[in-house]
């Protein structure tokens, strides 16, 4: 098996206690075979299966002793990437046209359900740090989840993206001022949320648990599509037909001159026939409903996240009086936004006025 050279290397790097434990168990096991050892004989002395042996033979026959180092992207139970090149191109494969027990294809897996693939298909044993480094061999990586949404219209986007080009175009053209809005509602809890925070290795974050009841703030606000700015905020105890009317109000008063373009999600307290019947008889205020189940096309989502990242995330106020304070304060400083919303439609917002913008 080893060459007389590489037998008096290998002996030296076995009893080198410098040298790692998975590549001392690789030398000793070819040192016993080139001795005279079976690969079943060698494997019993070692407590190794003789199939993890004969790969080790056959990666000295091809690397040398080169080959019985632990490369740095190796993964498996003894530190060898134990599938072959085949079954490596193989595994995405898999992955990707079947699905982990009692989820759907596309729907991710973990890496309890990956080792035991491994098992059952390929009669490997991977360990999770192993199962770690050998998917990004495969072009895997480890992701947090997104919500698919499987109640959209195709008719609704496209009723959606008709009325927001009419109406765009129809303004754009008329040069009348106007004041385009995209608006929504939030809750944030007076049991604060947690999120990810960076600190010292293995010294996991901790945040106090008041273990209260989940209260919450209901706010109503818009964000200004042209300036980026959070405008209108308002504050209430519930989400309702009155209270969106209210804020409604709000917003005529806040923005006493021009056209309001308002663009909301179809939620009931903003369909209801009460709020149907105030839009009729405030006509200065135009609504165009976003898709139903489509939040990512809401400017407005983006700066509930940064709100709650200042005064909801690994916060604990004490009483309702207390977040209210500080989502006040929140507010008092001057928030904008970079947001793309017109732009995608192919318009601007300068000095009240929507403008195309050139090709």
């Amino acid at each position: 098996m080893l060459s007389e050279e590489d037998y008096t290397e290998a002996c030296r790097r076995y009893k080198d206690k410098r040298t790692k434990f998975q590549e001392r168990q690789r030398y000793h096991a070819l040192i016993l075979v080139t001795q005279g050892d079976s690969y079943h004989e060698s494997g019993r002395m070692l407590l190794l299966t003789e199939e993890a042996i004969r790969q080790w033979g056959a990666r000295y026959e091809r690397h040398g002793l080169g080959g019985l180092q632990t490369h740095p992207g190796w993964g498996g139970e003894h530190g060898q990437r134990c599938v072959s090149i085949e079954q490596l191109a193989e595994l995405p494969q898999l992955l990707q046209q079947e699905a982990m027990p009692g989820t759907q294809v596309g729907s991710g897996w973990t890496s309890k359900a990956i080792r035991q693939l491994l098992r059952e298909r390929f009669g490997q044993s991977y360990s999770k740090s192993g199962v770690r480094k050998l998917l990004p061999l495969s072009g895997w990586s480890y992701q947090r989840g997104r919500k698919l949404y499987i109640r959209r219209r195709p008719e609704e986007q496209a009723r959606f993206v008709l009325e927001t080009e009419e109406v765009l175009a129809q303004y754009a053209a008329s040069g009348e001022p106007v004041v385009p809005l995209a608006g929504d509602q939030s809750k944030v809890y007076l049991e604060g949320t947690l999120a990810r925070r960076w600190n010292p290795i293995g010294q996991q974050p901790v945040v106090a648990d008041g273990a209260r009841s989940k209260k919450a703030e209901n706010i109503y606000g818009a964000i200004h599509l042209g300036t980026g700015e959070e405008v209108s905020s308002f504050v209430i105890d519930w989400q309702d037909s009155e209270a969106t009317m209210r804020w409604l109000e709000m917003l005529l008063t806040d923005h006493p001159h021009g056209q309001i373009l308002l663009w909301l999600d179809q939620a009931p307290h903003h369909t209801s026939d009460e709020v149907e019947e105030w839009l009729a008889a405030h006509p200065r205020l135009t609504v165009i409903h976003f898709p139903a189940y489509t939040p990512e096309e809401n400017p407005q989502e983006a700066t509930w996240k940064a709100l709650k990242e200042e005064v909801s995330h690994h916060h604990w106020p004490e009483t309702l009086a207390d977040l209210s304070e500080a989502i006040n304060t929140y507010y008092q400083t001057v928030k904008q936004h970079t947001v793309n919303f017109l732009k995608k439609f192919g318009y601007g917002w300068s000095a009240g006025k929507l403008y195309a913008l050139s090709g």
